[in-house]
C-alpha cells in the first residue's frame, strides 16, 4: 500500500506554548497510500499516548504490530486505496520524533528531563508544519483517539481552514481528575525506581521495574470491571494449591495475568515519554482560558464526529455528550456515536467493526 517510514525535519525552530522553543525539531512519520494529484485526499491518523507513528503497514523494527493495522490498508476503514494516511510520532514521544531520549545540542547529551513541558497544543501545531512539508493546505480528515482524540480537538480548533472533517474518539473536553490521579500513579511508580536516575538513565541501567509497574497499572485502566470479571472471574492461577506456593504469589488469574504483564515489560516505550505525554494529557482543557466550552469550540469549522463507548469507563458518554452539545450550541456539525464493544477503552483500537460504518459515513458528505 505504498508504505513510506521517514524522519523529516521541520524547517524552522517549533514555538512552544510554554514560552520555550525547540530549535531542531524532527518527527518520525509514516505514511500509506498516494497522494493524489491536487493533495487532497490525506487523512492524519493521531495516535495515542503508548502507540507510535507505526499505526500500519509493516510491523516497527521491534517486531511489534502496527497498532490499527485493523483499520488502514486497502479496502479497509481507511483505506489506502483512495487517501493518502499519514502517522506521526508527536513531540515527546517514544518512537524517533524529537523527545527527551534526544541529544539536548547545548549539554550534546540525552535532553531528560530538561526537555521542556509539551502541550496537546504543540502537538496539533507539529502536525499542521507536517503537512506545510507534504504541500498539503486542506485534510480530507484528521482522526484519532484518546490523546489522538484530543490532537484532532485541537488541530480543528487552532488549524481550523486545514480540515474538512475531524473524528475525535474517546476524547472529552477536558482531563478528569481521576485520570490525572491514575497518570500520577504511573509517574510515581517511575520516579521509584532507583535506575531513574532523575531522567538521566540512557547511559546507564534503565529503569525497568518503574516501567513494570506502570504496564501493570495501564493494562488495568484499559479494561473495565466486566471485562475483566468475564476473562478471569475468580479462577485460580495455578492448579497448584497455593498452600504449596511462596507466600502471596499469585492465587488468581488476574494477579498472574499481571505478573506475565510486568515481566514482559521492556524499554520499547521511553519512561520519560510516557511522563512528558501523560502530563501534556494532564494538562489538556479546551475551555481553559476561555468564558466557557462553548466559546472554546467556537473556533471549529470541520464538522465532528465524536465517538464513546459503552464499555470506557475512563471517557463516559456523559462526558463526550457535554462536548458534542456545546459543538452543537457553537453551530459546529456534530454527531455523537455511541459504541458498544468489550474491549473497554481500547475499543477503537482493537475492534473496528462498528466503528467502520460511522467513519466511512462521515468522510462521504452526503450528495
Amino acid at each position: 500500500m505504498n508504505e513510506r517510514k521517514q524522519t523529516i525535519f521541520l524547517d524552522s525552530p517549533l514555538a512552544l506554548a510554554s514560552g520555550q522553543t525547540l530549535s531542531d525539531p524532527h518527527l518520525a512519520v509514516e505514511t500509506y497510500g498516494v497522494l493524489n494529484a491536487d493533495r487532497s485526499n490525506a487523512i492524519l491518523v493521531c495516535h495515542g499516548m503508548t502507540n507510535s507513528q507505526n499505526a500500519g503497514g509493516s510491523p516497527a523494527q521491534d517486531g511489534v504490530k502496527p497498532w490499527w493495522d485493523c483499520a488502514i490498508g486497502a479496502g479497509k476503514m481507511l483505506d489506502t486505496n483512495r487517501y493518502f494516511v499519514i502517522c506521526a510520532n508527536v513531540p515527546a514521544g517514544s518512537g524517533g520524533s524529537i523527545s527527551p531520549a534526544s541529544k539536548n545540542p547545548e549539554t550534546g547529551r540525552p535532553y531528560g528531563m530538561d526537555f521542556p513541558v509539551i502541550r496537546i497544543a504543540d502537538m496539533a501545531d507539529a502536525q499542521a508544519r507536517l503537512l506545510d512539508h507534504f504541500g498539503i493546505e486542506k485534510l480530507a480528515l484528521a482522526i484519532g483517539g484518546c490523546m489522538g482524540g484530543f490532537q484532532v480537538l485541537e488541530f480543528a480548533r487552532r488549524h481550523h481552514d486545514r480540515l474538512n472533517r475531524a473524528i475525535a474518539i474517546s476524547a472529552t473536553a477536558s482531563t478528569s481528575a481521576y485520570t490525572i490521579a491514575l497518570w500520577e500513579l504511573m509517574r510515581q511508580a517511575v520516579y521509584a525506581d532507583p535506575n531513574w536516575q532523575d531522567g538521566q538513565y540512557y547511559a546507564g541501567t534503565p529503569p525497568l521495574q518503574g516501567i513494570g509497574m506502570t504496564a501493570m497499572i495501564g493494562s488495568v485502566l484499559w479494561l473495565d470491571r466486566e471485562t475483566l470479571a468475564a476473562k478471569f472471574g475468580r479462577a485460580p492461577a495455578s492448579e497448584t494449591p497455593p498452600e504449596t506456593t511462596q507466600k502471596f504469589a499469585p492465587e488468581f488469574a488476574v494477579e498472574q495475568f499481571l505478573a506475565q504483564v510486568r515481566a514482559r515489560a521492556t524499554l520499547r516505550f521511553d519512561p520519560n515519554s510516557l511522563l512528558y505525554l501523560t502530563k501534556a494529557v494532564d494538562l489538556y482543557d479546551l475551555a481553559a482560558g476561555y468564558d466557557s466550552l462553548q466559546v472554546a469550540v467556537a473556533a471549529i469549522k470541520a464538522p465532528v464526529l465524536l465517538v464513546s463507548y459503552e464499555s470506557d469507563w475512563r471517557y463516559p458518554r456523559d462526558e463526550i455528550a457535554t462536548l458534542a452539545e456545546a459543538l452543537h450550541t457553537a453551530d459546529v456539525p456534530v454527531r455523537h456515536a455511541h459504541l458498544h464493544s468489550e474491549f473497554g477503552h481500547g475499543a477503537f483500537q482493537f475492534d473496528v467493526s462498528a466503528l467502520t460504518p460511522e467513519v466511512q459515513a462521515w468522510l462521504t458528505p452526503p450528495e
